[in-house]
């Protein structure tokens, strides 16, 4: 297969040499299968059926969309596309806060630690959660980066580690264990959603169902009904974007099984994205064929393709 060539933008970001993370690793440009046809999806519709039907050409090989393919961005292309929005929110499982974590990646430009609360770390804590650590190991998670005041209030404070290279959108990371949600996860969504000054931005929200949820369906409906509600309160546009789940990895055990329950749901998901008017991007053809340390949590390469996909999305929304 024929490559484009493109230039890194990550190749600057601190730790990229330290983690052994290329954008060439991760990220192929194909040539068009027609001259004078650009790679990329032209809209919101095409681009989401790609990538949610790629694949990649062997074991961790860089994920390339069906027909089409996503950009990848400069972290100043990023800021742009942020400050179309009133607010980003992250809502649900480890996959929504993994994304969002890369997020913080590339608006800190820091690879090796741009996903973590590091003021509040010991040094031998930083040694051990750098890279992939950041996003595997329990006891770095707890330090993961949930909203972006937590850096600001450090940059003014007592700035240690990457500041932020735009911070004029907020944006944050909402865990939430049940239906009905709690007071907190609520209370948290309206202070981003319902009170921001400009109502014609929109607020997109990336939303994640994933294992930690078992695959339960009614709980998914019940969950999407209810937050379909709480963002209807916010009288502003909120497209969502629904995250298909990941697939279990080699190492899970009876992972042929788990991986028909995982696309059955996710199938189920699929079909009733559209009668509640979100967007979906289905999540198990990305990582069927990538490396997992315990079966089901992916590694900062992943995480960095998952979010990149992310950006493309809202890159593409209506903002009037």
């Amino acid at each position: 297969m024929a490559i484009l060539t493109t230039k890194s933008a990550i190749k600057h970001y601190l730790g990229s040499k330290d983690c052994g993370i290329l954008q060439s690793d991760i990220y192929h440009v194909p040539y068009p299968a027609k001259p004078n046809v650009s790679p990329f999806c032209k809209n919101r519709a095409t681009l989401l059926e790609a990538l949610s039907s790629g694949g990649r050409h062997g074991f961790d090989e860089p994920y390339v969309g069906k027909g089409c393919t996503y950009r990848w961005f400069s972290t100043s292309e990023i800021c742009m596309i942020l400050e179309r929005f009133s607010a980003v929110v992250f809502l649900g499982d480890e996959t929504a806060q993994a994304i969002y974590a890369a997020l913080n990646v590339f608006l800190r430009e820091d690879i090796s630690h741009g996903g973590l609360q590091e003021w509040m770390m010991t040094d031998d804590e930083r040694i051990a959660c750098k890279c992939d650590a950041q996003f595997l190991d329990n006891n770095c998670l707890g330090y993961s980066v949930k909203s972006f005041e937590e850096v600001i209030k450090n940059e003014a404070n007592d700035p240690k580690g990457s500041p932020y290279a735009c911070q004029r959108t907020p944006h944050a990371y909402i865990p939430f264990m049940t239906t009905p949600a709690s007071s907190a996860a609520i209370a948290t969504f309206q202070s981003l959603a319902y009170q921001k000054p400009d109502p014609w931005q929109p607020t997109p929200v990336i939303f994640s169902l994933g294992h930690r949820f078992s695959h339960d369906m009614k709980f998914s409906v019940d969950s999407i009904n209810e937050w379909i509600g709480i963002t209807n309160g916010a009288e502003r546009n909120i497209p969502i974007l629904l995250l298909g789940p990941t697939a279990y990895g080699v190492s899970r055990q009876s992972s042929n099984d788990g991986n028909m329950e995982i696309w059955k749901y996710q199938e189920e998901l699929n079909r009733i994205a559209p009668d509640k008017h979100m967007d979906i991007l289905r999540l198990w053809n990305l990582t069927i064929q990538a490396s997992s340390m315990d079966g089901e949590r992916y590694g900062e390469k992943v995480a960095l393709v998952q979010a990149m996909m992310v950006i493309n999305w809202l890159a593409k929304l209506e903002t009037s």
